[in-house]
């Protein structure tokens, strides 16, 4: 049965090169609002997947809890200033 290099324990051929990825910290918050429970994690530095994950994520919310989602993708200017200063060559 092959399995996958990521769930290989101990040393694996690949390795992240320094300054990839978002060596970041974070705060996760969670407030109460009208009975629900809404979860915040705060970022202090934005990286490019962040308005991906977030709208992915909301939109999963919405339907486990059957609701329409109304949020709205990032505009086209934070989507090209995350790239911009985020590209690793």
């Amino acid at each position: 049965m092959a399995k996958s290099l990521l769930f290989v324990e101990g040393d694996v051929p690949f390795s992240v090169p320094p300054g990839c990825g978002p060596c970041r910290q974070e705060v996760t918050l969670t407030i109460r609002k009208n009975g629900r429970l809404y979860t915040y994690v705060l970022h202090d530095q934005i990286v490019v997947e962040d308005p991906y994950l977030m709208l992915v994520k909301a939109e999963a919310f919405a339907l486990k809890v059957g609701e329409q989602y109304n949020g709205s993708p990032p505009s086209r200017s934070v989507l090209d200033y995350l790239v911009k200063n985020n590209v690793v060559i």
